[in-house]
């Protein structure tokens, strides 16, 4: 019979994570989550709990749709107050 790991909370699951990194001096990204925090050097793999690769994830995604509200706002303010 074999022993089968079960987590209750996926979150708590340890995961591989890599944050990309760009340069040597690139700073240690902190993580949080519900008062657990991390510190993570981007360029290294790691191995952490699935909540903090997700909550990377998202803030990730909520950086690109702000640089794409600010873009569509720059593009629009470009438009003559007559087209309006």
């Amino acid at each position: 019979m074999s022993k089968a790991t079960t987590v209750a909370d996926p979150g708590e699951e340890y995961v591989d994570f890599l944050i990309p990194g760009a340069t040597p001096e690139d700073r240690a990204v902190f993580l949080g989550v519900n008062g657990e925090s991390i510190r993570v050097k981007p360029g290294e793999p790691v191995r952490v709990k699935r909540k903090f690769a997700e909550v990377y994830a998202a803030a990730r995604a909520q950086e690109r749709a702000a640089r794409e509200t600010c873009r569509r706002a720059q593009d629009a303010s470009r438009k003559a107050l007559a087209n309006l």
